[in-house]
C-alpha cells in the first residue's frame, strides 16, 4: 500500500514542478510523512525532504529545458539569487537535522496548505509590464535578491524544498518577471539548489541512501515523467489557468494531510 502512495505522491510533486515550478516537497512531504507508517520514526521527516530534493533534481532539470525551449527562461535577475541559495541551503540542511520529526513535518503540512490558498486568492502572478523588465540589476533589485536568496536558501535546506514558490513570487512581484518565465527561470536554478541540499542531506544522514533507495529511485522516475508532461501542458495554457489547478491542488491536499495528521 506504501508503494501507491509514494507512486502518489511522486505524481503529485512532478505535475507541481511542471505547472507553476513548485518544489517536490509541497507535495510529497506531506503525503510521506501522514500516510505512509514508514516515515513516521524520528528522522521520517527529514528522510522525506531528502527524498523530495532528489526528485526535484531531475523534475527540475527537464522542466527547466522544456521552458528554455519556449524562451521562458531568464537569469539576467536571476544569477545573485542562485549563488545565495546554493550558499544557505546546506546549512538549513544542517539544522533540519537538529529540529526533529514533529517539528519539521508539520511546517511542511502548513506551507502546503498556505501556498495553495494563494495561489486560488491570485493564480496569475504577472505584473504589467513584467515582459520589458530591465536588463540588468540595480541597486535595488540586489538588495531584494540577497535578502530573499539567503532566506530561500535556508529554506530550501531546512524544509526540503527547490525553493521554487518563493522564487516564483521574488521574480514575478518584485523583479517583474511574467509567470512563465519565473517558473522557467526558479525551476532551472532549482536544478542546482535541490542538488546541493540533497548531497548535504544524504551526507548529514547517509540512511537516506542505504535505507531508502529503493523509494528514492521510484520517485525520482515518477516524479521526472510527470514533471515533463505538465511542463508541456503549461506552456500551452493561459497562466491563469495553471495558477488555479495548482491552487486547488495544493490547497485540497494541504487540507486532507493537516486534518489525518492531527484531527
Amino acid at each position: 500500500m506504501e508503494y501507491l502512495w509514494y507512486i502518489i505522491a511522486a505524481v503529485g510533486a512532478g505535475v507541481g514542478t511542471g505547472l507553476a515550478g513548485l518544489s517536490a516537497a509541497t507535495v510529497m512531504v506531506p503525503i510521506l510523512i501522514v500516510l505512509c507508517p514508514s516515515f513516521a520514526g524520528e528522522y521520517g521527516a527529514y528522510q522525506a525532504t531528502a527524498i523530495a530534493l532528489a526528485s526535484d533534481i531531475l523534475g527540475s532539470a527537464v522542466t527547466s529545458y522544456t521552458y528554455a525551449k519556449n524562451k521562458k527562461i531568464d537569469l539576467k535577475h536571476g544569477w545573485v539569487m542562485l549563488a545565495c541559495i546554493v550558499c544557505m541551503s546546506t546549512v538549513g540542511s544542517y539544522v533540519a537535522y537538529l529540529a526533529g520529526h514533529q517539528v519539521l513535518g508539520g511546517f511542511t503540512l502548513f506551507l502546503t496548505f498556505c501556498i495553495g490558498i494563494r495561489f486560488l486568492v491570485k493564480p496569475d502572478t504577472s505584473k504589467k509590464g513584467s515582459e520589458n523588465a530591465s536588463v540588468r540589476l540595480g541597486a535595488k533589485e540586489i538588495a531584494i535578491s540577497l535578502f530573499f536568496g539567503l532566506t530561500i536558501g535556508f529554506g530550501t535546506g531546512f524544509v526540503g524544498t527547490g525553493g521554487g514558490m518563493m522564487m516564483l513570487i521574488v521574480f514575478t512581484a518584485f523583479l517583474g518577471y511574467e509567470l512563465k518565465t519565473a517558473v522557467g527561470t526558479s525551476t532551472f536554478i532549482m536544478t542546482f539548489t535541490a542538488l546541493i541540499a540533497f548531497v548535504s542531506h544524504t551526507l548529514i544522514h547517509p540512511a537516506i541512501v542505504l535505507e531508502r533507495w529503493n523509494v528514492l529511485i521510484l520517485c525520482i522516475v515518477v516524479a521526472t515523467f510527470s514533471s515533463l508532461i505538465s511542463a508541456r501542458f503549461a506552456n500551452r495554457v493561459k497562466n491563469r489557468t495553471v495558477g488555479l489547478v495548482t491552487g486547488v491542488v495544493l490547497t485540497v491536499l494541504g487540507a486532507a494531510m493537516i486534518y489525518l495528521q492531527y484531527f
